[in-house]
């Protein structure tokens, strides 16, 4: 007959039970921890935009709430991984949407402004593959005191195509199907080159977009020249020209602009940008500034714009603004600004005041 154990044993083998577990427990906590990824994080960000403005054209005046005047609206997820020797992976998902009504951008596309993956080091630069910005949108972002926003005059004049004939193509604000190589930074030095794949070709031609970039950047000074070549459904070519220029002198940044738009047929027109741009931050004010003209050769068109905003920062990461701007049109031209109705040769006048706040 076994002896029964007293409770001093069933205390010790229990307490030996615990020690083997926790034992077991902790070695594989270490073996998950060791083979785990070396992610930086996943981040989630965004912007949320409203604003209401009065517009005023040659078909009348209206208004009405609006998104997107202070800074696009937007949410993102982004995230690394450190693959060791150097080398970098990640990705982006960012898409823009209508916070005044809770609507996509763009109809059936959720992740609009970008969808890619990429590879990078420090010493031989990043590969990038999937929808992402041209090439032309590092040098506006820096030479556009409004960066692209939904009143910048860059992006609704500079830009413009659809009175160029010829079938020209205007740029695409965002490059689907896309690979991209960026070179590493040298003393400032950097260039970029792109390539679009189309989806959609009549003519069979391979690609709707090919773009270059070559830029210099330090504390104070940026550079950059940029060349586009974006092909329509028939693979007609239309070539995009830019150069930007800023810098800082004391707390106020001035910039410069040029844009020149060229269709690569007979029948379409030519048309030239210049943009003056300032931005001066004194402590939670922020006043930007900027002037453009375009001129259409052969069409009699051109245009004159001039846009003001004033930023107060409530705190860093929520803002007040306000945005005022006008458009000259001459000839046929008929530029137009946020929901501003007008024809030919008709001014346009926008007011808006608005709030953003970012996460």
């Amino acid at each position: 007959m076994q002896p029964s154990p007293n409770r001093s044993d069933t205390r010790r083998a229990n307490r030996y039970i615990a020690r083997a577990a926790l034992a077991g427990l902790a070695a594989g906590t270490l073996l998950t921890v060791g083979s785990a990824p070396a992610w930086a994080g996943v981040q989630l960000y965004g912007a949320l935009d409203n604003y209401v403005s009065y517009d005023s054209g040659g078909k009348g005046s209206s208004m009405q709430v609006g998104s997107g005047a202070g800074s696009t609206s937007r949410f993102g997820l982004t995230g690394t991984e450190d693959l060791g020797g150097g080398l970098e992976s990640g990705f982006r998902l960012e898409s823009g949407f209508n916070a005044n009504n809770g609507t996509l951008q763009s109809t059936n596309t959720l992740f609009n402004r970008e969808a890619n993956v990429w590879l990078s080091s420090r010493r031989y630069g990043m590969f990038k593959l999937g929808r992402q910005f041209p090439t032309i949108f590092p040098l506006s972002s820096q030479v556009d005191p409004f960066a692209l926003t939904k009143l910048s005059l860059m992006a609704n004049a500079a830009y413009a195509a659809s009175d160029l004939g010829g079938n020209a193509t205007g740029i695409d604000a965002r490059v689907a199907n896309a690979v991209s190589y960026t070179t590493p930074d040298m003393n400032g030095f950097s260039g970029q080159f792109l390539y679009g794949f189309s989806t959609a070709s009549a003519s069979g031609a391979p690609a709707h977009f090919t773009g270059y970039l070559a830029q210099y950047e330090n504390s104070q000074l940026y550079a950059g020249i940029s060349y586009n070549v974006v092909r329509n459904d028939l693979s007609q070519a239309t070539d995009h020209y830019g150069a930007g220029l800023s810098y800082k002198l004391g707390n106020t940044t001035v910039s410069l602009a040029y844009n020149r738009i060229v269709p690569n047929v007979a029948s379409g027109r030519i048309a030239t940008t210049y943009l003056i741009g300032a931005t001066m931050p004194l402590g939670p004010h922020v006043f930007k500034l900027s002037v453009l003209e375009r001129l259409v050769a052969g069409g009699g068109n051109h245009a004159f714009g001039a846009l003001g905003g004033y930023d107060y920062q409530l705190s860093k990461r929520t803002a007040l603004y306000t945005r005022v701007a006008w458009v000259a049109n001459g000839g046929a031209s008929a530029l137009t600004l946020d929901s501003a109705q007008t024809s030919a040769g008709r001014d346009v006048f926008v007011t808006a005041l608005g709030v953003t706040h970012r996460f």
